[in-house]
């Protein structure tokens, strides 16, 4: 106390004090009304009395074979959802043709399908009526001689 000086009141030097003890001694010396000098030896006694905390180190790095054991369970894992993502795959191949092999039932292939090769037009005339090329036409095709008249009334 004399190194403060007189700047210094005891009360705010006791709460300061207190406030460095650890809480278990802090909580038994806050309700002394003892001065400083015979609650710090209370302090002292009581540091004394208490066991002295034990500092455990704990290996946190896992043992190897216990890593392998892990490594070996994430890749089970990773082929099990392979296979997963596999079968999900195929099955919606299988559910629904692609783009490439689907085909919209329009008018020039339900005439494909309607096609007669012994009828009176060759196949080109008959997909296409009048905007088959010539160089297309193939015999025994009678396009030119009754005309696409013919034609639309058989398609109707």
């Amino acid at each position: 106390m004399q190194l403060l000086g007189k700047d210094l009141s005891p009360k705010i030097l006791r709460t300061l004090w207190l406030d460095k003890l650890p809480i278990f001694i802090k909580n038994i010396l806050v309700i002394s009304e003892e001065s400083l000098e015979k609650i710090s030896c209370m302090a002292d006694k009581m540091i004394e009395m208490t066991p002295p905390s034990e500092i455990c180190q704990t290996n946190s790095v896992p043992s190897t074979s216990s890593q392998n054991s892990q490594i070996d369970k994430l890749l089970s894992k990773i082929d099990a959802l392979e296979k997963q993502i596999e079968s999900l795959q195929f099955s919606r191949k299988s559910r629904s043709p692609s783009r490439s092999t689907y085909r919209s039932p329009n008018r020039s292939h339900s005439r494909c399908r309607r096609y007669n090769p012994n009828g009176k037009y060759c196949f080109y005339h008959y997909k296409f009526g009048k905007r088959c090329r010539d160089d297309k036409c193939k015999p025994p095709c009678n396009w030119n001689q009754s005309g696409n008249a013919d034609m639309q009334q058989n398609l109707r």
